[in-house]
């Protein structure tokens, strides 16, 4: 095979990160292949530099149907690879390549990772090696490192990095347990602001060596992943970033489920009320309070909540012993 797209148009970072996987694995089954990757700004982003990938192309949102329509008018390829089907997007691609998969997610079992179902189907296709498929890992340029390490110059060891934001506030743990937790850990903290800058500059302000830090640019919050011993995150793609760059992770889940959407060993997924009746495994859209935003069984905000503090703390100090740090 000459030439590969990788469609990949879910949306969000962490499914750009999800799907690297597959791609990876695709590059190194084919060293001689061009893959294109077709998806959206900004996460696209992370995949520049990388040495499996030729070109990465960008898709207006607004009209996803014409992107494809338009790449494929101008360009050939020897397989096509879409991760998702909505907007028909399956039929768009039909017949347009000698190998066309049209869909990575058939028939999941509840308990396996959806990075690890994409890259099954692709081996079951006979479209990957067995030992291509390893853990993503995101490319950045020894100028973004060295960026990152001047802007934490002077923060001791360890350094524990939170994410207290998410999506939706569904999947975010209470403030109050990330400012106990930052209280706990003997660390040098960083607090990202998100989307709630109030939330993150609370959390930050009760927390003693604690810095805050703006995203920017996710190349940029990329490398200063990479220079941490330790996220703790909400269900967020933050978290799937800071795995990509090789940091141990700690993700909290509350909505979605853990065994679906966490990430491998040694990175730690916590679910928060395991035995929920309301939970919807094969889709977590379909939950009563992922559209009212509120929890239906119990006097907490959200099931991330049923995690405490004491839980976390004990995995973050597993963590970085394991470290030696």
């Amino acid at each position: 095979m000459q030439q590969i797209l990788f469609i990949e148009l879910l949306g969000g970072i962490g499914d750009v990160l999800i799907a690297l996987s597959a791609i990876q694995a695709l590059g190194r089954s084919h060293v001689r292949a061009k893959i294109t990757v077709l998806t959206f700004a900004p996460g696209g982003s992370l995949l520049e530099h990388d040495p499996f990938i030729e070109r990465v192309i960008y898709a207006d949102k607004r009209n996803v149907r014409q992107a494809i329509e338009q790449l494929l008018f101008e360009q050939t390829f020897d397989l096509i690879v879409s991760d998702t089907n909505y907007d028909r997007i399956d039929q768009l691609i039909f017949d347009r390549a000698d190998r066309v998969v049209s869909n990575l997610w058939r028939s999941p079992p509840p308990n396996q990772f959806v990075s690890d179902r994409f890259t099954e189907i692709l081996l079951s296709e006979g479209l990957i090696l067995e030992s291509a498929i390893l853990p993503p890992k995101l490319y950045l340029t020894p100028e973004e490192y060295q960026a990152a390490r001047e802007k934490l110059s002077g923060l001791a060891r360890p350094l524990v990095v939170l994410c207290p934001d998410a999506g939706m506030k569904i999947k975010r743990w209470d403030e109050r347990n990330f400012v106990e937790l930052g209280q706990r850990l003997e660390a040098a903290i960083v607090v990202l602001v998100g989307s709630d800058r109030e939330q993150a500059a609370f959390i930050s302000d009760q927390i003693s060596n604690a810095k805050l830090w703006e995203l920017g640019t996710l190349r940029e919050l990329a490398a200063m992943l990479s220079q941490a011993d330790l996220m703790i995150a909400s269900d967020t793609g933050a978290a799937r970033v800071a795995a990509a760059v090789g940091t141990p992770t700690i993700t909290l889940f509350g909505p979605s489920w853990y065994e679906r959407y966490g990430q491998p060993k040694p990175h730690v997924n916590l679910q928060g009320y395991l035995n929920c009746p309301e939970r919807r495994i094969e889709n977590f859209t379909m939950q009563s309070c992922w559209y009212s935003g509120e929890c239906p069984i119990a006097d907490w905000a959200t099931c991330v909540d049923e995690i405490s503090v004491d839980r976390v703390m004990a995995v973050a100090t597993q963590l970085l012993e394991a470290q030696n740090i």
